[in-house]
């Protein structure tokens, strides 16, 4: 009998589990959709200028999210504080690999630059940089919403 309990707990578990991830999934699948029809409107793509916008945009995510990937550890030293409890010359590597990653950073986004102006007008890739000030600032909102609850716009 105890075995039987124990396996519905399991199965039950697994699938929660399941359905925890699938809605994680889907709610970055939506954030993704919202991105996507966002942009291309506001940048006014053409199809054929969206595909390769498309393909550019995410290999330039790509190289970001490693990048930052990469230096998560030093940044949550940082700001749990935990640098109180180091050594000066940990901190100072801790410190300067944040600022080689700034610069990593501007690198890449000088890289994709050049990449958006070889598919794109100069008029389209001032239009992305706006669009994407714009739907950050929208982002910010909806968490800021969704953290206050009790202050939704309606």
């Amino acid at each position: 009998m105890k075995i039987t309990y124990k396996l519905c707990f399991i199965i039950i578990f697994c699938l929660s589990q399941q359905l925890i991830y699938a809605q994680a999934s889907k709610g970055k699948t939506k954030l993704d959709s919202q991105k996507i029809a966002f942009y291309t409107s506001k940048i006014e793509l053409t199809v054929e200028e969206s595909k390769d916008f498309w393909a550019v945009y995410n290999e330039m995510e790509n190289e970001i999210k490693a990048l930052k990937s990469k230096n998560a550890h030093g940044k949550m030293i940082l700001i749990n504080k935990k640098y109180l409890e180091l050594s000066d010359y940990e901190l100072e590597e801790i410190l300067d690999s944040k600022l080689k990653m700034g610069k990593d950073l501007m690198d890449i986004k000088i890289k994709y630059h050049e990449k958006f102006k070889e598919i794109l007008s100069i008029q389209k890739v001032a239009k992305y940089y706006q669009s994407t000030r714009e739907f950050k600032k929208i982002q910010s909102e909806r968490k800021k919403q969704h953290s206050n609850p009790g202050e939704r716009k309606r």
